[in-house]
């Protein structure tokens, strides 16, 4: 099994901490990062703000850019390779989901998790996508002035529980009642926190004293919601 680093929320300030702990799961003093900015449709403010603050984190950065970018199958496999890190940004969970299965990035990733050759993380979709389903707010991200919180299904499963990142914000406390949905276990992880794989280790890191995660199941049809321990950087 491999490792993974999924952020809920927050930005390279406030994530700071988490972002640094995740790189030294590489092991590496330079370690190699390659930024995945589908969610935002490959946002170009988005990936200059990416590549400032790594660098600052002592990271070398590429960036593989499958919405404006121009990419024969084995450029994407050089690209994976080369990573010590593959990092998935923000945005719109559904949207990047539909592009990567275009490009076989799914199924790419997963062989990555599984021959373990590179950390995977990422913030906000970038946490959703290794989970089996996630609350996601996509139809915001399309623009749609009659959005609801929808189920972003068919993910990588990598982590086999549904997941509501930016748990803080008030909207998405009905992820505790649409778990009834699943048949699955659901981590609930507010901005600031992690969730941490390393083979079959699994931990939870915080970089602010309030940031909060849940662990919830629906047994009989009653809600069972546990707050889980966190570590804090």
């Amino acid at each position: 099994m491999g490792r993974i680093a999924a952020i809920a929320g927050g930005d390279f300030k406030t994530a700071e901490a988490l972002n640094r702990y995740a790189l030294s799961m590489t092991e590496m003093d330079t370690p190699k990062v390659l930024f995945v900015p589908t969610a935002s449709r490959d946002d170009q403010k988005y990936i200059a703000e990416f590549k400032d603050a790594f660098t600052e984190l002592n990271a070398e950065v590429r960036v593989l850019e499958l919405v404006r970018g121009d990419y024969s199958e084995s450029d994407i496999d050089d690209l994976l390779e080369w990573a010590d890190f593959i990092y998935v940004g923000g945005g719109n969970t559904v949207y990047m989901m539909n592009v990567w299965k275009r490009f076989n990035l799914d199924s790419k990733l997963k062989l990555v998790f599984t021959n373990d050759s590179a950390v995977l993380g990422g913030n906000g979709a970038g946490c959703t996508c290794w989970f089996s389903c996630g609350y996601s707010n996509s139809q915001f991200n399309d623009g749609r002035t009659d959005w609801q919180y929808i189920w972003a299904d068919n993910l990588l499963d990598l982590q086999h529980n549904a997941v509501c990142p930016h748990y803080n914000d008030d909207e998405r406390s009905n992820f505790d009642r649409r778990l009834l949905e699943k048949e699955i276990p659901g981590f609930a992880l507010e901005d600031n926190v992690a969730l941490i794989q390393i083979g079959e280790h699994t931990e939870f890191i915080a970089s602010h004293p309030k940031a909060r995660a849940f662990y919830m199941i629906y047994l009989n049809s009653q809600l069972l919601k546990k707050e889980i321990d966190l570590k804090y950087l």
